[in-house]
């Protein structure tokens, strides 16, 4: 099969990444790959990076970060196994030497409840953060808001029943590491870059940082949860501020479409 020119730019063919579902491994790949959502403008990877990404789902991000930085130490992790098996077989594709983690990054050691969505598992989450019907909204309305969506007509009912069917629950018990362990256990000496989108989990994950390991992170590429009405409200501000106290300069935010969903990009960067 001949290269597309996506695969020439990038050294990555969409179409031959293992995914759950194919809507999602095709914006994964536009969000990670072409919009660069979690390395923005002005941030850059040095040569041999150590790079953490939390909420790895199927590995684009990890795919995307080896790609920026052939010599990059990945570590990836992703808690629920249906995900983690296309993990997998995406770093062996590609020959990425990462370690991977089935586990979930959090506050405490040890086994959690997961909600997952087989036809979303970008919006699975630990079921104590899920929202399940707050989340098939917001998909609805990503939907309704395209332009192809005027030819849905009476078939709004159809999007509604197609969705709830994605959005069925399935349980799973996975494991929770705290960061810092996993730092001490490897022996990290240092995080060049912290990605983290955990669905509503982002704060547990920074809690889980011992004061001592908190200078080794250099960058951090956050999607925070703000949620008017929730358990998030307040959430960015509060992030954002410790974050400042720990010595990172905090980009900018920009409005990526999520916004009035309630989530937010937050980008930083330890000063000089």
């Amino acid at each position: 099969m001949p290269a597309t020119s996506q695969e020439s730019a990038m050294g990555i063919d969409p179409s031959r990444i293992a995914g759950v579902n194919a809507h999602e491994t095709a914006f994964l790949y536009e969000e990670i790959f072409v919009r660069r959502a979690y390395l923005p403008d002005g941030m850059t990877l040095p040569p041999d990076a150590v790079v953490f990404d939390v909420g790895a789902n199927i590995g684009l991000y990890s795919l995307f970060a080896r790609t920026v930085c052939p010599d990059a130490t990945i570590h990836a992790f992703e808690p629920l196994p249906p995900v983690f098996e296309k993990l997998e077989r995406n770093m062996a594709a590609y020959g990425v030497p990462a370690k991977l983690h089935r586990c979930a990054l959090s506050d405490t050691d040890g086994e959690a409840d997961f909600t997952f969505y087989p036809g979303y598992t970008t919006m699975s989450a630990r079921s104590s953060h899920a929202a399940t019907e707050a989340d098939r909204e917001f998909i609805k309305r990503q939907v309704l808001d395209k332009p192809a969506a005027a030819e849905l007509g009476e078939d709004v009912e159809l999007l509604d029943e197609m969705l709830a069917f994605q959005f069925r629950e399935v349980p799973y018990v996975c494991p929770t590491r705290r960061l810092s362990d996993v730092i001490a256990r490897e022996g990290v000496d240092r995080v060049d870059m912290l990605k983290v989108d955990v669905q509503r989990a982002e704060a547990e994950v920074l809690r889980g940082v011992d004061e001592a390991h908190w200078p080794l992170i250099r960058r951090i590429a956050l999607e925070v949860h703000d949620e008017p009405g929730t358990a998030t409200e307040g959430r960015l501000e509060v992030l954002c501020a410790e974050l400042r106290d720990r010595g990172f300069a905090v980009a900018p935010l920009g409005d990526d479409g999520l916004v009035e969903s309630g989530r937010y990009s937050v980008f930083a960067s330890r000063r000089p």
